[in-house]
């Protein structure tokens, strides 16, 4: 499987969304994404899987925008030129002598705007293919090139005729004034933490170096800022708290390089990630060898949906098994947690 589309809802109903999509009747897998209100599916091509979208649209009630993606690259001038030539290769029959507009959207940190990709990529095309005869317009376009990023990834699509982002305006509307939350995710997730701290206050005892995975928008990352010498937030997206002992590590988790980016002996590990069961406790790991003897982990299991919630347990544990020098301490389920979380507490022997 592969991506081939970016969805969007409101911050907040991203669980929703994805058990939503999780109901249609194809092939897919939902993946969480740093960014508020994004989730990215997997599936075999993206034509597929616009079309059993539509025609299930109205079990859709937290979907806003469907955006088929084509081809995926690294977010580099030079690889969104080289995947921009091969779709336009692909389909340059449909195209000859056809306007067209290149629309970005961007999000995460970059030197660059939407914009400096729009008129990159727009005088790459006119240089490179003119044989085609196409020109630009931005109003009245034949087709559009399409270009999501999302940090360090982006996606690639051509979009003509029915092939096209859908919008599902009526879903915009009715949860424009619906708030998910009392109080923002955040606080949520600092109720957890201080749930921990006090039926553990051993845990959090003179802590040098801790370890957060999955940070932002930084709820955990606030609490151990009051409990450690030093927190390393590792995250691609924005935190929303700052201390002057919190080290945010704009990187993915598994991209860190242990000795550049921390090296030095950890206390405690924290994962509160968005991930499959089986990707996330394998990013704990990671880090657990550079965890002191002794030192624990805090690691949230988040299971797929609540009729998996044993089998993802029991898929973790088999896991840890292979670790021997990692002991399960605790299985806890915390009056913060969703129903489909549990929260595991580990130590190293």
């Amino acid at each position: 499987m592969k991506p081939v589309a970016l969805t969007t809802t409101k911050p907040g109903f991203e669980p929703q969304l994805r058990e939503e999509l999780n109901k249609i009747p194809i092939k897919k897998k939902i993946l969480w994404t740093p960014f508020r209100g994004i989730l990215i599916v997997l599936s075999s091509n993206p034509y597929d899987f616009l079309e059993v979208v539509k025609e299930n649209k109205s079990n859709l009630k937290f979907l806003f925008r469907l955006i088929p993606l084509e081809i995926e690259c690294q977010t580099d001038i030079d690889e969104i030129k080289k995947a921009v030539l091969s779709l336009i290769n692909e389909k340059k029959e449909k195209l000859k002598n056809k306007s067209f507009v290149v629309r970005c959207n961007r999000r995460g940190s970059h030197k660059f705007t939407s914009e400096d990709i729009e008129r990159v990529i727009g005088r790459y095309i006119l240089d490179n293919f003119k044989d085609l005869n196409l020109k630009v317009d931005l109003k009245n376009w034949d087709f559009k090139i399409n270009i999501e990023i999302l940090q360090n990834k982006s996606y690639i699509s051509i979009f003509y005729n029915n092939f096209n982002e859908f919008v599902i305006e009526e879903n915009i509307r009715n949860l424009k004034n619906l708030k998910r939350y009392v109080e923002r995710p955040l606080n949520r997730s600092e109720r957890k933490m201080q749930e921990l701290m006090e039926k553990f206050p051993f845990i959090f005892e003179n802590l040098n170096c801790v370890v957060d995975i999955g940070s932002a928008p930084g709820g955990w990352a606030k609490m151990l800022s009051k409990k450690a010498k030093k927190v390393y937030a590792i995250d691609t997206g924005e935190l929303k708290v700052k201390a002057k002992n919190i080290i945010h590590i704009k990187k993915r988790a598994e991209d860190v390089d242990f000795e550049k980016d921390i090296d030095e002996e950890i206390d405690l590990i924290t994962n509160d990630t968005n991930l499959y069961p089986d990707e996330s406790i394998f990013l704990t790991l990671k880090f657990a060898k550079y965890l002191k003897s002794g030192g624990y982990i805090i690691h949230t299991l988040k299971a797929r949906n609540l009729e998996t919630k044993k089998e993802d347990l029991n898929q973790v544990l088999k896991i840890l098994d292979q670790y021997k020098n990692i002991e399960l301490f605790k299985i806890i389920n915390l009056k913060a947690n969703t129903k489909n979380e549990l929260t595991l507490i580990l130590k190293k022997l």
